[in-house]
């Protein structure tokens, strides 16, 4: 699960009201975490740093914590055909996060680049 921690801690990172850039003790573990991810190590090396900023993401009445939340709608461009559906994803191909393009850029909080164009065929 180490590598969807990752995805939803990238989300976190690109909101600047969130708890892992406000909340200190939060943000000094969370800059860890994405500072070895950014050096090369695996996510599921990390597996004990991430259910530790899971606990305290929780303990500070982040309900959510790391955990994915689930969207039973459709994706948007989505259809009934074999059209390209374009997405934008992890710039270093290391986590499953990806979010709908858009006309502002959409920025990776890990690694702070911009995501990438990924072209997915329905």
């Amino acid at each position: 699960m180490t590598v969807d921690q990752l995805a939803v801690l990238c989300r976190r990172l690109a909101d600047d009201t969130d708890a892992v850039r406000t909340s200190p003790e939060v943000r000094t573990l969370a800059e860890s975490i994405v500072g070895r991810v950014r050096d090369g190590v695996a996510c599921e090396e990390l597996a004990e740093e991430f259910d530790e900023l899971e606990l305290l993401l929780l303990r500070a009445g982040h309900a959510a914590g790391l955990g994915p939340v689930r969207s039973y709608e459709r994706f948007p461009g989505a259809s009934d055909g074999r059209r390209v559906l374009e997405v934008l994803a992890c710039p270093a191909g290391v986590c499953p996060r990806v979010e709908v393009p858009d006309a502002e850029p959409v920025f990776c909080g890990v690694f702070r680049q911009p995501m990438v164009v990924t072209r997915l065929r329905s």
